[in-house]
């Protein structure tokens, strides 16, 4: 009996130390400073004994760690007593790998972001002895603090009763179950309404100009999407033909919200299928309302946001597709026919859709085959069909139908940031490497005399938009040359694409640029919209409110492009850790969504190319408890 107490004693201590160690180094991480000019203390320490350069480096710590005022007790002590009282078994059904794996992930991305933030490189980790020291203590207690939040998630989602029902009174039974799709959409409307009404007839961004350009000098080409260069014409005529311009473009507007508002009650429709609780639903329903990015992103009449209603269809449908392969039950004749509709979309609305929609399709494919070949062939091809139908269809689009109708070819200028970003940073840094022959052979694709000058670490568009090769010959040469460097200089190349790429895996801190006003005037294309004078002091409100909320904690996580990063990483990482990695397949399109940003031109101000995973993060709790409770039901069968 002693001996169990004192085995028993032994193990609280040792959890208590334990917990000690997390705070102390997750308080380390979020309050030392690492972007403190060093230089002069590091020069005391030259041709010093050894007491001197341990004196030096005590003094370096003095300069990036903070001098305790009484906001930084206090926070240090809320992180000790968070250690203590969240210290809890883990108990979900699922490896420990999947908090861990995330955790490790953002531990990365805010200290290495963070070093890109204030330099622009890698080198507030990478400098020397003391930062790679200091880095690996900021990793060691972000990763702890990490550890913690996410498996204190996965555990509190994993406790929820998987039959609960969508619980509540009488409103949440007529919105949530009575009314499952018109339901949740009348409420979205309700909140986003204002923002419909002050923006009457719909902002716009300069690309939304270009597009109508393009449809009205009858020069389109594939650098906008086709399908929606026209629809956006085509509306524009149809409003003037009923009313005025300005009508047209409302319609524009109308036509996506009603596309992107059905793909969100589609989604309700769902979690009534599933059974979610209602709290869930009512979580889900309220980040759609109140989060400010949503309603002031879909008030903009852009080619993203049918993308993003097809997306998210798509994501939907791919769930739902493997939930039926798992139970055995067939895919009908409406379902396969949503499911083209939904890759379709994606891919004609967004010239990068088509990626999203070939690998989801090879996908599921493979899953199906593996799963229904033996057993059920026709049932199998029949899904074959609507997830690859798609792709074919698509491309029969681009490469017989737009030459058709006389779309012109953009060239491969668009796919190709990451290749000249990488160029440019070589050549800004290693210019003195260049011989005569390489620098013709850039010249003959890029501005290789002001490459150096041009290069903006954080965009390429400016590399980008001098691109000229004439020949496939040229861009071959370029490439050949481009793969010498990469091998002479990995590390610039490397530090190059992540300069590029940070902010979607980091909170760089700015508030988001909205868009308010149409921004089209007639003397550059014969439409001239107009919006309301009087309520221009009100948009201009709204605007400032918008950011203002944009500041605020819990709400701004999911307007945040870094943490809707970690929340999809952490499902990822929650199903590869379940019995359920099936379900991984479902949120292919979110995984090349990211993939997509991180070959994206930008980060800064374009929320819009991560609109697609954030549109989605809603859903991913519902998911999560749908999952589990096909796990349940395969354990009792």
């Amino acid at each position: 009996m002693n001996y169990r107490m004192m085995k028993k004693e032994m193990t609280a201590f040792v959890v208590r130390k334990k917990n000690w160690l997390y705070a102390a180094l997750t308080c380390f991480a979020l309050l030392v400073t690492l972007n403190v000019d060093l230089s002069g203390i590091g020069a005391e320490a030259n041709g010093s004994g050894i007491f001197t350069q341990l004196s030096v480096q005590i003094k370096k710590l003095e300069y990036v760690l903070p001098v305790f005022h009484y906001r930084d007790a206090l926070f240090a002590l809320m992180i000790f007593f968070f250690f203590v009282k969240t210290d809890m078994p883990w108990n979900a059904p699922v490896s420990k790998w999947s908090y861990r794996i995330p955790a490790a992930l953002t531990a990365f991305f805010l200290v290495f972001g963070y070093s890109f933030l204030c330099t622009n490189s890698w080198n507030l980790v990478c400098m020397d002895t003391f930062h790679r020291l200091m880095s690996a203590g900021m990793m060691a207690g972000f990763f702890a603090l990490f550890c913690r939040i996410y498996m204190l998630l996965i555990n509190r989602l994993c406790a929820v009763e998987p039959d609960s029902g969508p619980g509540g009174g009488k409103f949440t039974e007529l919105v949530m179950e009575k009314h499952a799709f018109w339901g949740p959409m009348l409420v979205i409307l309700l909140f986003w309404m204002p923002y419909i009404l002050v923006k009457f007839p719909g902002a716009a961004m300069p690309e939304t100009l270009a597009e109508m350009r393009q449809y009205y000098w009858n020069a389109i080409n594939n650098y906008y999407p086709p399908l929606h260069t026209v629809m956006v014409g085509f509306l524009m005529e149809l409003g003037n033909f009923l009313w005025s311009y300005t009508f047209g473009f409302f319609l524009n507007l109308a036509v996506q919200l009603a596309l992107l508002l059905s793909a969100f009650s589609y989604g309700f429709v769902l979690m009534k299928r599933w059974k979610t609780p209602g709290r869930f639903r009512w979580f889900a329903l309220a980040v759609i309302c109140i989060v400010q990015f949503f309603p002031m992103e879909a008030t903009v009449v852009e080619k993203d946001v049918p993308y993003t209603a097809c997306v998210i269809f798509l994501v939907l449908q791919l769930y739902e597709m493997v939930r039926r392969i798992k139970t055995g039950e067939r895919l009908s004749g409406r379902q396969a026919s949503g499911l083209v509709l939904s890759c379709m979309g994606a891919a004609c609305f967004r010239n990068e859709g088509f990626f999203l929609i070939t690998a989801s399709g090879v996908g599921i494919s493979v899953y199906a085959y593996s799963v229904l070949w033996k057993d059920d062939r026709s049932a199998c091809i029949r899904i074959f069909a609507a997830a690859l139908i798609p792709v074919f269809l698509f491309g029969g689009y681009q490469k017989l139908l737009q030459p058709l109708c006389k779309v012109e070819d953009n060239g491969p200028k668009e796919a190709l940031s990451i290749p000249f970003q990488q160029t440019a940073r070589y050549v800004r840094d290693y210019e003195y490497e260049i011989t005569d022959e390489e620098e013709e052979i850039l010249s003959r694709v890029l501005d290789a005399g002001n490459l150096a000058e041009l290069y903006d670490p954080i965009t390429a568009d400016p590399v980008k938009y001098t691109y000229h090769a004439e020949t496939e010959a040229d861009l071959a040469a370029y490439f050949r040359l481009w793969f010498h460097q990469l091998l002479r200089h990995p590390g610039s190349a490397v530090q190059a694409s992540m300069n590029n790429a940070y902010g979607w895996f980091y909170q760089e801190g700015y508030a988001h640029n909205y868009m308010m006003t149409s921004q089209i005037e007639g003397h550059e294309v014969r439409w001239e919209i107009t919006q309301p004078a009087k309520l221009a002091g009100i948009r201009q409100m709204m605007e400032r409110i918008a950011k203002l909320l944009s500041r605020i904690p819990v709400i701004n996580w999911f307007e945040n492009a870094g943490i809707v990063s970690w929340m999809t990483i952490l499902l990822i990482a929650f199903w590869a850790g379940s019995p359920q990695k099936q379900y991984i397949l479902s949120v292919i399109p979110l995984i090349m969504a990211l993939l997509v940003c991180i070959a994206a031109p930008t980060f800064r101000y374009q929320m819009r190319y991560i609109m697609p995973v954030v549109f989605c993060v809603p859903y991913y709790a519902p998911m999560i408890l749908q999952s589990l409770r096909d796990g349940d039901d395969c354990r009792e069968n």
